[in-house]
């Protein structure tokens, strides 16, 4: 999915189920992590699945992120949360 298609409140799923998991920026900001991870090591806080997300828009922030320094973060609602999404990690979700 391109960035550009997305508009607020659109809902959103994994394109197939994955690996994903909640990393703790700096406060009480958190990331969706969906990278490539390998299922045979996964960690006990790790989800398997194709949650509903639902995208939220673009926010500017003071000061970059501590992951990857970002300045303009993606929100979106997942499981109950509020996260960021990573850049490279929208190529593995699609409209439903």
């Amino acid at each position: 999915m391109r960035v550009s298609e997305l508009k607020e409140g659109m809902l959103l799923r994994f394109k197939e189920p994955r690996l994903y998991k909640f990393v703790r920026d700096s406060g009480d900001d958190h990331w969706l992590d969906c990278g490539n991870m390998d299922p045979r090591q996964t960690i006990k806080w790790m989800t398997r699945g194709q949650p509903l997300m639902i995208y939220l828009g673009q926010e500017t922030m003071e000061d970059p992120s501590y992951y990857g320094g970002y300045r303009k973060v993606r929100k979106i609602s997942v499981d109950g949360r509020v996260v960021w999404m990573f850049p490279d990690a929208w190529r593995h979700v699609e409209p439903v």
